[in-house]
């Protein structure tokens, strides 16, 4: 499913330029992804946008405080998954309300262990979602750095 999270940004550049979700279907199909994955990430996708975002933006209106992870959120992240979330906590690429959303869409996951890639990936579409074109830009080198570019 991040696979396809990662490509969407990379094909569509921006959420409005999305098909609906039966054509996104299929043009995913064509670029070789599972069915089974395609509907997970779409599924995915319908519960994001659905999501009030009301209570991420109003922990922005707070003074920045440090994220310690819950237990249970603990041991869903990889040691490198945790340490790239508290980098993008503390460098404040994330604000308090996007880093919450980022650790409720990773749960939201099938996955039962969430490593870098998955973090990076949705951090990529929790601010790409918001169009923050600024931290786009700072996930993008993220993503794209250490390979060829070419996400799938």
């Amino acid at each position: 499913m991040f696979d396809i999270l990662a490509y969407l940004f990379e094909q569509y550049f921006t959420p409005e330029n999305c098909p609906d979700h039966g054509t996104l279907a299929k043009r995913l199909a064509a670029a070789g992804f599972e069915d089974e994955e395609i509907d997970e990430a779409l599924d995915w996708l319908s519960e994001f946008n659905q999501l009030d975002p009301a209570p991420y933006l109003a922990l922005d209106m707070r003074n920045p405080l440090p994220r310690v992870l819950h237990p249970r959120e603990a041991a869903r992240l990889t040691p490198a998954a945790q340490s790239l979330f508290h980098d993008l906590s503390s460098s404040r690429a994330l604000s308090m309300g996007q880093r919450e959303l980022l650790i409720d869409r990773l749960l939201q996951s099938k996955m039962q262990m969430l490593d870098e890639e998955a973090v990076k990936r949705v951090a990529l579409m929790v601010l790409w979602r918001q169009g923050d074109d600024l931290a786009n830009l700072l996930i993008e080198e993220l993503l794209f750095s250490g390979n060829d570019g070419v996400m799938h």
